[in-house]
């Protein structure tokens, strides 16, 4: 195979609004308050609703603790010159707002969020949403700027029933500038849809340090060519950054059960840095479902994904009539254990992708019955490349699956695929938190010399990534 040239590790790059509102008013929201009073803290409103009828550009929304039940439809945003429209909990997850009882089939959210921009949503405990095809929090349409933060968001149950979702379905603007940061959402029928997506014509964004756990579908997912959502399949979910996220337990109860944690699915040009998956059906998966997409530049770096039933990464469509993935990165993580379960595919699994890039990446397997193979690429000639990495299997038990063609060994695959030369086997050595590695691993200054990080990259635990001159292999530096 002639070796290729891939860009390092390049970080998207935008400008996100964060900062301090101008002064506004604060409307007050208390379980003792009343609809005809002013909004005042001596006399509030009693519904949330109420106060969002209210609000203007530049004012907070501030609800005491209490339970609320009522689902909110947001009026009113804010605007560059004034500021957010800010709704939050006075004290962080003790204003509780339950749909429980409601007729969930006029309106299917518990926030809902339509053509606005500037919107601000903070500290909330959302439930109780029995719904066909409804959030806990939904923007639809097109906007700028939101900031959902600090809630947390569970029991939405029924189909479709989601956590938070964004849908970019204006063809020629898109939802842009969002940050989804600090939640946590679980306990959702999120299937056949995700519990955290952004779909559609969506673009500069962060989900950064959320927590979505025990969902029934996908976790985390970036989507794009989506029949129903924009017509334009350029217009997906692109230019963000999907960091220090924590997804466990996510399962598709269809299909026979491959729910990724994390999920590009038509996204381009989007960081996955420095997250943690476990128990899922699937790791993280790069594909694209929908015919004529094309993903690329999708980078996957520092992340530490372990004990998935089926597979740690899956990178292509997932057969020849599906889109294709080209020009993307997997480095510096750590995949351990995902082929231990009895259905388990493989710690990484290739489909239809080409001209992608594998390194410095550790991958470790172990045996539960039959060997499953710690690489399965089922299809021939895509010119991917996997140089650098560090191999175990801990039973060993070595099985490589390289365009169709099996190898029983380490050194067959690495002298006869032409795609690992520079790629080591044997253990990491890591350590009992199982991230780190110890002194002496092989890991150590082992990975590619011509990886060029920019300056302010940092592996998993925010030290640089390049210590000592060289790049380790693994999500951590030594």
């Amino acid at each position: 195979m002639m070796m290729k040239v891939f860009l390092p590790f390049i970080p998207v790059f935008f400008v996100m609004f964060s900062g301090t509102a101008l002064a506004g008013r604060t409307l007050y929201v208390s379980t003792q308050g009343n609809d005809n009073f002013p909004g005042t803290e001596a006399k509030p409103f009693r519904t949330i609703q109420q106060a969002c009828d209210e609000v203007g550009a530049g004012d907070t929304v501030l609800v005491k603790a209490g339970l609320y039940n009522e689902q909110i439809y947001v009026e009113n945003g804010g605007n560059e010159k004034s500021g957010f429209v800010t709704i939050q909990s006075e004290e962080p997850g003790k204003a509780v707002v339950s749909a429980k009882g409601l007729n969930t089939k006029r309106d299917h959210n518990i926030f809902c969020i339509e053509n606005k921009s500037y919107v601000r949503i903070t500290g909330f405990e959302l439930r109780d949403l029995q719904v066909n095809d409804g959030s806990g929090i939904r923007v639809e349409g097109a906007g700028s700027h939101y900031e959902f933060r600090n809630n947390k968001i569970h029991s939405i149950l029924g189909k479709s029933a989601m956590g938070i979702t964004i849908y970019g379905v204006n063809r020629t603007r898109p939802v842009s500038n969002l940050i989804i940061d600090g939640n946590e959402i679980y306990n959702c029928d999120a299937a056949p849809s995700e519990a955290l997506t952004l779909n559609g014509n969506v673009t500069d964004f962060q989900v950064t340090n959320n927590y979505v756990h025990d969902i029934r579908g996908v976790g985390i997912d970036f989507i794009g060519g989506e029949k129903g959502i924009v017509k334009d399949q350029t217009k997906t979910a692109r230019n963000g950054l999907c960091r220090g996220n924590r997804v466990e337990r996510v399962r598709a109860p269809y299909g026979g059960g491959y729910g990724p944690g994390i999920y590009v699915d038509g996204g381009s040009n989007i960081v996955i840095e420095g997250n943690s998956v476990s128990e899922c059906d699937l790791g993280i998966e790069v594909g694209a479902e929908n015919p004529g997409v094309l993903v690329e530049k999708v980078w996957v770096v520092g992340n530490i994904v372990f004990k998935n039933d089926k597979a740690g990464i899956v990178i292509g469509g997932y057969n020849k009539a599906r889109g294709r993935v080209t020009n993307c990165g997997i480095y510096n993580n750590l995949f351990h254990g995902n082929t231990n379960h009895e259905r388990a595919e493989a710690e990484i699994w290739i489909q239809w992708a080409e001209n992608n890039s594998f390194r410095n990446n550790i991958i470790i397997g172990r045996s539960a019955g039959r060997t499953k193979p710690l690489l399965y690429s089922e299809n021939k000639n895509q010119a991917n490349d996997l140089n650098y990495n560090l191999w175990y299997h801990a039973d060993g038990k070595y099985s490589f699956v390289w365009s169709g063609r099996e190898f029983d060994s380490f050194e067959a695959f690495r002298g006869r695929s032409g795609c690992a030369q520079n790629s080591i086997k044997g253990s990491p050595r890591l350590a009992e938190d199982g991230r780190h590695v110890l002194p002496g691993s092989p890991a150590i200054d082992a990975g590619d010399p011509a990886m060029a990080f920019p300056g302010n990259a940092v592996d998993i635990d925010g030290k640089p990534r390049v210590n000592n001159g060289r790049v380790d292999i693994g999500p951590v530096e030594a």
